[in-house]
């Protein structure tokens, strides 16, 4: 927190020293969230279960320079906490998170009078519903971006280096021989449709890794998005990404897909909605040796699902057992990857009261022969006030009860474990500033 006050107050100063030249305006965001889970190993051999409360706070600064050039800072910190003056961090391993550098950028908008702008820095990546690629929403990746911006549509050519394997440490040390860096290059168009209610992004990604003179792993992701208004009152997202390129390492193509179907009606005279959602991960065939038909992101970061409860990821208990319980869809992922998952939901709006209920049905994509691929439901239940139109609280929970796959993996020869319901969820607060 001293670092932060110190460069607050650089900032400040500069800011009353160069008044109205830089222009610099100010931000910040704040929540807090806390959250609960029980039984998240389904077995009852196991009393698992436990709280813990992850916290976000940053400053951002956005300094405008004029003839289109900006600079945007954001300062802060996130994660778990629970640092104790007694007992040091959280009993000895979790540590209260410190001040960072979140985002940091220049943008330099309309290149000599042009559409085009470029930006280079480190931000935040997503685009959808992190299909192709979502760093989490925290910490961004460093890159730069090439971006055209018109009437009827905008391009983003991009390079980001994800993962830095490496690098300054290593200077002068012959260390740095194919480190293996994530580089994610490509394209992102959106077309804008029937006066802009809808949108169009065919979309090319391809992550780069290089790990030897003749090892390279580059998986592509090929894919197709519709978002936006066919009618008043009903909203709807469609996406499909197939997976293409090879992995020298191991020998295989990549063939994993993915498939969102999205959409939701509000009446027209009545604030209740009804929404339905179909997503596909495709599994990996353990038959097909030379190809790897398991889906994972670019950045094997989170689903969001459209946020629908202010946090990526599907039902609150299905999230509450995932890694980190963040919905990454990556290869190690147990309930995330090689997933179907249906949802059927209503929600009413009170004003400054809405309330949602939602019933997910969760499926393996592939299992051999077919055996043991139901995962189960959830029914869950979210509540969100916005307070005086100033700050906004929510609470979720839902109770998961396995399935076939569960039950496979636990209730096996002589055990006496049983398959049991899982329980999940978490309040929050947030307020931007």
């Amino acid at each position: 927190m001293k670092v932060l006050a110190i460069f607050l107050s650089l900032l400040l100063l500069a800011s009353f020293l160069y008044a109205g030249d830089p222009k610099v305006e100010w931000h910040g965001l704040f929540y807090i969230y806390n959250f609960g889970h029980r039984n998240t190993d389904f077995t009852s051999a196991t009393d698992d279960g436990n709280t813990y409360m992850y916290l976000h706070g940053d400053v951002n600064a956005t300094a405008d320079f004029g003839n289109g050039v900006t600079a945007y800072v954001v300062l802060g910190a996130w994660g778990q906490h629970g640092m104790s003056p007694y007992h040091g961090g959280g009993l000895g391993e979790n540590i209260d998170p410190k001040v960072d550098i979140m985002q940091a950028y220049f943008t330099i908008s309309h290149l000599w009078g042009s559409n085009f702008s470029f930006r280079i820095g480190k931000e935040r990546l997503l685009y959808g519903d992190g299909a192709i690629m979502f760093d989490g929403g925290e910490d961004g990746a460093a890159g730069a971006k090439l971006m055209y911006n018109s009437d009827a549509f905008d391009v983003d050519l991009f390079y980001y280096r994800y993962a830095q394997m490496g690098g300054i440490m290593n200077v002068g040390t012959g260390l740095d021989v194919y480190p293996g860096n994530w580089n994610l290059i490509g394209i992102y168009p959106t077309i804008r449709l029937m006066q802009g209610n809808l949108r169009l992004s065919p979309y090319y990604v391809m992550r780069h890794i290089r790990t030897g003179a003749d090892t390279l792993t580059m998986p592509q992701w090929f894919g197709l998005r519709l978002e936006g208004s066919f009618m008043q009152g009903l909203n709807v997202a469609a996406e499909y990404t197939q997976m293409g390129g090879k992995d020298d390492v191991t020998d295989t193509n990549y063939k994993g897909y993915h498939m969102m179907v999205r959409a939701d009606y509000t009446l027209p005279s009545v604030p209740f909605t009804l929404g339905a959602g179909y997503v596909v991960f495709s599994g990996d065939k353990t038959d097909t040796d030379k190809d790897n038909e398991l889906y994972e992101t670019a950045t094997q970061g989170p689903y969001t699902y459209g946020f629908y409860k202010d946090w990526p990821g599907f039902g609150p208990a299905h999230l509450m057992t995932t890694g980190w319980g963040f919905a990454g869809v990556n290869p190690w992922s147990a309930t995330m990857s090689n997933l179907n998952m249906l949802d059927i939901n209503a929600a009413y709006n009170f004003g400054a009261v809405s309330v949602r209920g939602d019933f997910f049905m969760y499926q393996k994509n592939w299992m051999p022969n077919d055996d043991n691929k139901s995962m189960g439901n959830e029914i869950a239940l979210m509540l969100k006030y916005n307070y005086q139109e100033t700050i906004t609280f929510g609470l979720t929970g839902g109770i998961w009860m396995p399935g076939d796959w569960q039950k496979s993996y636990i209730e096996t020869g002589n055990s006496s474990a049983k398959a049991e319901n899982a329980l999940g969820g978490y309040f929050w607060l947030a307020k931007e500033f």
